[in-house]
């Protein structure tokens, strides 16, 4: 079994990948203290973007834990994610939620993207 890591191949590296998840976002996963956007790539893998911004989340070491949350979640689903680009855009009060919470919160979101996904 190979080991699963978020290494630099499963990051949204630079501003065009970015822009051409927010031109073309097939997928949209809404909560109250996020949004997700994907769209389907031709890579063989997911690929994944942060946007925390400090007019949301103001404290940077509640930026950096809320980052550690959605990357090990992802990292965690990446088997059940298809070949996507995705962005994840925090809204204000994901960083008031207990981690644990969060990690929980981020788990089902990553398999109600998949369910999307399978679903087209």
């Amino acid at each position: 079994m190979p080991a699963v890591t978020f290494d630099k191949s499963k990051r949204l590296l630079n501003a065009s990948a970015f822009q051409a998840v927010f031109d073309r976002a097939q997928y949209k996963v809404g909560h109250q203290h996020f949004l997700i956007l994907a769209v389907r790539t031709s890579l063989g893998h997911p690929r994944l973007g942060l946007v925390i911004g400090k007019k949301n989340i103001r404290r940077a070491v509640q930026r950096n834990r809320v980052k550690r949350v959605v990357r090990e979640t992802f990292r965690l689903n990446l088997d059940s994610l298809d070949s996507l680009d995705i962005i994840f855009l925090a809204r204000k009060g994901f960083d008031t939620l207990q981690p644990s919470l969060q990690t929980r919160i981020m788990s089902e979101t990553w398999q109600r993207l998949a369910a999307k996904v399978a679903d087209k």
